[in-house]
């Protein structure tokens, strides 16, 4: 009887490593990313691993990085990632509003600006311009239907407003 108990073992081990192997190939970038949005899907693509990234909702570019190319804004800030994303109601007129991170590739910063991205039910999106962020304690963000506050702690009060333009 011990022997039937091995082989069903050594087979289940195997069908699990099958798919993990699967589940692996799938996504070759630890640092590619996917949201269900109103607007529809969200995706971070990595195109070069840690350099080249572009993030896309319903295959739209959103926002394209590229670390080797100078003249490209996140050159030095390359790898996006979904920081938070609020979708009671939205901040208004946004129905959803997804908070995004640029990071750079060393460990100078802990963490990199920051950009909001809303979102609308007729798929259409609009960016903000960036804050400013780099090191120290990750930044603290409020949501509201009104207003969105993100605190960076652990620095020099900052003052200033960034907008989602509708």
């Amino acid at each position: 009887m011990k022997p039937k108990v091995v082989i069903s073992s050594c087979l289940l081990l195997l069908v699990l490593q099958v798919r993990v192997a699967n589940a692996q190939e799938q996504s070759s970038s630890v640092f590619a990313d996917s949201l269900k949005t109103i607007a529809g899907e969200l995706k971070i693509i990595a195109l070069n691993e840690s350099c080249k990234f572009t993030v896309t909702l319903n295959d739209k570019v959103v926002l394209r990085t590229d670390c080797e190319d100078e003249s490209n804004v996140w050159s030095s800030t390359p790898i996006p990632i979904i920081h938070t994303f609020y979708k009671s109601g939205g901040v208004q007129p946004f129905g959803e509003v997804v908070l995004l991170q640029m990071n750079m590739l060393g460990n100078a910063c802990n963490g990199g600006p920051l950009l909001f991205l809303g979102l609308k039910e007729d798929k259409t999106f609009s960016l903000s311009e960036s804050i400013d962020f780099c090191g120290g304690a990750s930044p603290v963000v409020t949501w509201s239907d009104s207003k969105v506050t993100v605190l960076i702690p652990g620095g020099p009060p900052n003052r200033g407003t960034v907008y989602i333009l509708p």
